[in-house]
């Protein structure tokens, strides 16, 4: 974040040394109005510079050297706050009194994730190695959180309570949640529209709309998937890593499925949209949902041998799902076997592959060299990341 202090805010005393503190703590880009010249020694900031002893003084020059060096190389949707010499702060406008500033530069950067530990894994994993690291180093040094996730429910409670601040607050609250709308940035779901998996569901395109409404002092930082899911991303690669595991008939059926979403009789559209954990059992009517539901508790019952009257059932089968149960998107596939392989997709855990040492980075890079549309949407999500930062 680049925060430009007003030079009449560079009177004797602890103020300016406090914006010095914070920009090199919190990693900020400190710069002034009118910009410094060490060469004008009229200048307030100068002025106060020169009545340092020497160690502030130098602490204070290697600062703002250093927030012209960085401010030079950075683009305009970099997130920006002026700090003028007001007693409140106008918040529309980016426009703060040093009080709040201060408060906002200490204030660590919330990643709000609906998934706090996968989700993060997921965006370590689309940085490059080296933003990966800076990422890494942001978290460990506390300038960046991922509080607790509650889901797209409370996400969405959290956006409105940000989108609906008032531009003049009288209430410390009201600061104290105008400071976090500029120090918050966030990742959900696409998810899925009930009448067509190509489309967003509601929920995900209310968390979007909220998003939107807020452009003031900026545009917030809200990013919608592009894919349904995090796991919509997963290489091939991670998917024949995750068939190799289990052994017998679980490694086989784990090899059937991938080889199913592999095929280009499923293709990559469908790959876009396929509900990852539940497979296709995701996007029927809940008729059918209920049906295989209780279908699977019964091979559990018998196969966890619960009472000896399960032990002498029959094993029963799960039918196979017709083509007209499924979402239009999901139908003509020539080969119903796929079909029927795909039916429960690849389990509640799969997004772990994403944090997964033994697959190489490489792999995860490969899904977006072979899609122009999410490479456009990874190189937007990451600017905006590194504007907020």
């Amino acid at each position: 974040m680049i925060v430009t202090l007003d030079q009449r805010l560079f009177e004797p005393g602890l103020l300016p040394l406090k914006f010095v503190f914070a920009a090199n703590e919190r990693s900020h880009v400190l710069l002034t109005d009118p910009e410094w010249d060490a060469s004008d020694a009229s200048q307030p900031v100068q002025i106060w510079l020169n009545g340092q002893p020497k160690d502030i003084r130098d602490a204070g020059e290697k600062e703002l050297e250093r927030g012209l060096d960085e401010a030079a190389n950075m683009g305009a949707s970099v997130a920006r706050i002026r700090v003028e010499p007001i007693v409140a702060s106008r918040w529309e406008d980016g426009k703060l009194s040093p009080d709040d500033a201060l408060r906002l530069m200490q204030t660590p950067l919330w990643l709000m994730l609906e998934n706090g530990r996968s989700d993060l894994e997921f965006v370590r994993r689309i940085l490059e190695v080296n933003d990966r690291a800076a990422l890494n180093e942001h978290l460990a040094a506390g300038r960046v959180e991922v509080p607790p996730s509650g889901g797209t429910g409370v996400l969405k409670l959290f956006l409105e309570s940000l989108a609906t601040l008032p531009a003049k607050p009288l209430l410390s609250g009201d600061i104290a949640n105008w400071i976090r709308r500029l120090r918050t940035w966030v990742m959900f779901d696409r998810d899925a529209h009930p009448n067509d998996p190509r489309r967003p569901s509601k929920t995900s395109e209310d968390l979007r709309e909220i998003c939107a409404i807020m452009t003031r002092p900026r545009p917030f930082p809200g990013h919608q998937l592009g894919r349904r899911t995090i796991e919509n991303y997963l290489p091939f690669e991670a998917l024949d890593h995750w068939a190799g595991g289990g052994d017998g008939a679980e490694r086989q059926e784990r090899r059937r499925r991938v080889d199913a979403f592999k095929s280009s009789d499923f293709g990559g559209l469908r790959r876009v949209c396929f509900a990852m954990k539940d497979g296709f059992i995701k996007d029927v009517a809940q008729s059918i949902r209920d049906e295989f539901k209780q279908r699977g508790f019964r091979q559990r019952k018998i196969k966890g041998a619960w009472t000896s009257s399960a032990l002498k059932r029959p094993r029963t089968r799960e039918r196979w799902l017709e083509e007209s149960e499924l979402p239009a998107v999901f139908q003509g596939m020539a080969h119903s076997t796929h079909r029927h392989h795909l039916r429960r997709g690849f389990g509640t855990k799969i997004a772990e592959l994403f944090a997964d040492k033994a697959l190489n980075d490489i792999y995860f890079q490969s899904v977006f060299d072979a899609d122009p549309v999410a490479a456009a949407w990874r190189r937007g999500l990451v600017e905006s990341l590194w504007a907020v930062l």
